[in-house]
């Protein structure tokens, strides 16, 4: 089945910034992109830091390949891994709408001032959720570096930690369950494990591994079997290759994304553009 709705990576998200410049993506095409926050919160912090026309147009270049009103901003990590084991939505504590609130205001803004004030806000965010991330990457390492093998198992770690992580009983799920549900974001922390064991020096708080950390979080919007994820990033093929979910993940080249005609052939070819959406999605905050 071909997947019905699209989200994008960092670099995904900047490059159709260019792309639609000036172009816009036909409607029957925008009301099928979700936004994970990930990209989006990452790609302001790094416009933040460039000269003001290019700050100011690439977020509003968003209105133009999405629809505010009927695709969204995909839930935070943490929200769908709680949705994924519970299958209901998390308390809501505020988070989800200062985020969409946040995201909101610099579509909006015609302020330089404003946007990069904001973009702080979302630096701080990114920043603590990498380094807490990191963290937990950290101890586990650190745990199966006691171990005699050079090799190692990491699944039920990597169950427990996301348990832990949501607050949940792990006995109240099967593992199997849940790395049916999650078998490319598994796959890629295992192989990731696999690297960091085979290189002595490996720091998990690097910047550069930080950011290798963060890009496994992307995969975890693969639970829901309607989306797909595009990028230009290789990394995730190369650590992704025997789950099932590793087919939507679509890797094109970065001037694929450059272009907005070269943009509309690959998501005409990629999606299922036809019929309703499917319902097993999880909700996503309306962007207006």
């Amino acid at each position: 089945m071909m997947p019905e709705r699209v989200y994008l990576d960092t670099n995904a998200f900047r490059y159709f910034g260019t792309a639609f410049d000036e172009a816009t993506l036909p409607a029957d095409l925008t009301d099928r992109i979700l936004i994970s926050p990930l990209s989006a919160f990452e790609v302001l912090v790094q416009l933040a830091s460039e000269e003001g026309d290019v700050v100011l147009r690439q977020p509003h270049a968003i209105r133009k390949w999405t629809n505010p009103q009927r695709s969204g901003l995909l839930p935070w990590p943490d929200d769908m891994l709680y949705q994924l084991w519970f299958r209901k939505l998390p308390v809501d504590d505020g988070f989800a709408k200062n985020m969409q609130d946040s995201f909101n205001l610099c579509l909006a803004t015609e302020s330089v001032d404003i946007l990069k004030a904001e973009a702080e806000k979302h630096k701080q965010v990114v920043d603590s959720f990498k380094m807490s991330t990191a963290h937990h990457f950290k101890d586990m390492l650190t745990e199966v570096r006691k171990g005699p093998g050079k090799t190692f198992d990491m699944t039920e770690a990597w169950f427990l930690g996301i348990a832990n992580r949501i607050h949940a009983d792990p006995k109240s799920k099967a593992v199997s369950e849940l790395l049916c549900s999650l078998s490319a974001y598994h796959e890629f922390e295992q192989s990731k494990l696999q690297t960091a064991l085979d290189t002595p020096t490996y720091n998990p708080l690097s910047k550069k591994n930080r950011n290798d950390i963060f890009d496994a979080e992307q995969l975890v919007y693969l639970g829901d079997n309607s989306l797909c994820l595009l990028t230009c990033d290789k990394g995730f093929k190369k650590r992704v290759k025997q789950s099932e979910q590793a087919a939507r993940i679509i890797t094109v080249p970065r001037e694929e994304l450059l272009d907005a005609k070269k943009v509309e052939v690959l998501l005409r070819k990629t999606m299922h553009t036809a019929g309703a959406a499917s319902t097993t999605h999880p909700p996503a905050h309306s962007l207006q």
